[in-house]
């Protein structure tokens, strides 16, 4: 079987573990990684099952070469390669798997001040050393090269749109993270920006 038909899925199930995995160790330790502010927004409110039914779209897309499924849910033009070649199937995995290494480089770097979600009262320790040296947010970069990887490992119009929608949201989020991380650090965070670019 085609290892360029098996990366995208097995990577996204390695991106899951390095995730699950990290805050299942931090859960051990007693660090309350998640936020219970429970505040969402008639925005979130829509945007969450939008995007929830648009990611398991991708997750089927990445499955059908997998497993040789033929069964479509979306249209072929969606899912139609845009051009065929080995060379950039290669450079998407290297993409794919560079954006993997930095996102578990980044997971120790955190060492035990990963959260997800903004809570004054739950915040980590301002971390500034190891990747944090060379951009503010190499979380949310490996997850931006990652979906790069995958366009550009399967080139449809479906992924890189996905690509360019997660892109796009991303960068949002950072935005607002900013603000959070200004209002709470303050000094602290305003000589870090001063120091270090927002993705390298």
């Amino acid at each position: 079987m085609n290892g360029f038909k098996i990366f995208p899925l097995a990577s996204f199930l390695i991106l899951i573990i390095l995730i699950y995995g990290r805050v299942v160790i931090l859960k051990r330790k007693g660090v309350k990684v998640s936020s219970d502010s429970g505040k969402k927004t008639k925005t979130t409110v829509f945007l969450y099952p939008v995007f929830v039914l648009i990611l398991l779209f991708w997750i089927w897309e990445m499955m059908k070469p997998a497993f040789q499924i033929a069964f479509s849910i979306l249209p072929e033009k969606l899912t139609k390669p845009l051009f065929e070649s080995v060379s950039i199937q290669i450079a998407g995995t290297f993409l794919t798997g560079f954006a993997l290494v930095l996102l578990t480089l980044t997971l120790l770097h955190f060492k035990n001040s990963l959260r997800f979600g903004m809570e004054e009262e739950n915040r980590g320790k301002l971390i500034t050393t190891g990747v944090f040296s060379l951009s503010r947010n190499p979380f949310f970069l490996s997850l931006d090269l990652y979906f790069l990887g995958i366009a550009v490992l399967v080139p449809n119009l479906f992924f890189i749109g996905f690509a360019v929608f997660a892109l796009v949201g991303i960068h949002f989020f950072i935005l607002k993270e900013e603000k959070f991380m200004q209002y709470v650090y303050r000094k602290e965070y305003d000589n870090y920006t001063k120091k270090v670019r927002r993705y390298f």
